[in-house]
């Protein structure tokens, strides 16, 4: 899976720009467009008109009035009074579902909150690009070196590492970890 970082030109200058972790860690599998309202990537246009790449965003965040994807990547297979290890396979099952539907590449606005919801607003092809978002039962963000964070967002590397964990990428993923918790710690 690629990670298509659609990045906001204040976040080039942030010291605190988590995806910029990504980016320098995985360059063959994170990439990122800087965003701009008079002037889009045309290639990332026609990967998100053709579905071949599709827009992580919260499925909270959704205009109703917009097509979305539904939310696949939030899968639930288990039932409630499930044992604990029929709760571990459908775990393991549940993976490799959302691994074996999960799109080829992910955009992800590479921004603040209020500044992706911005991105969002302004841009006609992410309006009415198909989305995926992250199960809704995410641990809340470690991410402290800003302030006016959103109640239940997380910052661009927690939900690089939230996709990579959920399509089997484990390595990927703590490693990624591994680097948002030395940058987090610089408080």
């Amino acid at each position: 899976m690629q990670i298509i970082l659609l990045t906001h030109e204040r976040e080039l200058t942030r010291k605190t720009n988590t995806g910029q972790l990504a980016l320098a860690a995985f360059p063959e599998e994170v990439k990122s467009i800087v965003w701009s309202r008079t002037a889009p990537d045309n290639d990332l246009v026609a990967m998100l008109a053709s579905q071949q790449a599709k827009l992580l965003f919260p499925a909270s965040d959704t205009e109703p009035a917009l097509p979305t994807e539904h939310n696949y990547l939030d899968t639930d297979l288990a039932e409630p009074v499930l044992s604990n290890a029929q709760m571990l396979l459908a775990a393991a099952q549940s993976t490799v579902i959302a691994a074996q539907r999960m799109p080829n590449q992910v955009v992800i606005l590479d921004a603040t909150w209020q500044e992706a919801r911005k991105m969002l607003r302004q841009s006609p092809y992410l309006k009415t690009a198909a989305r995926v978002s992250l199960p809704s039962l995410m641990p809340e963000s470690a991410f402290i070196l800003r302030r006016n964070q959103q109640e239940g967002g997380l910052c661009t590397a927690e939900c690089i590492i939230a996709l990579w964990r959920q399509c089997g990428r484990a390595e990927e993923a703590a490693l990624l970890a591994s680097l948002f918790a030395e940058l987090n710690s610089r408080a």
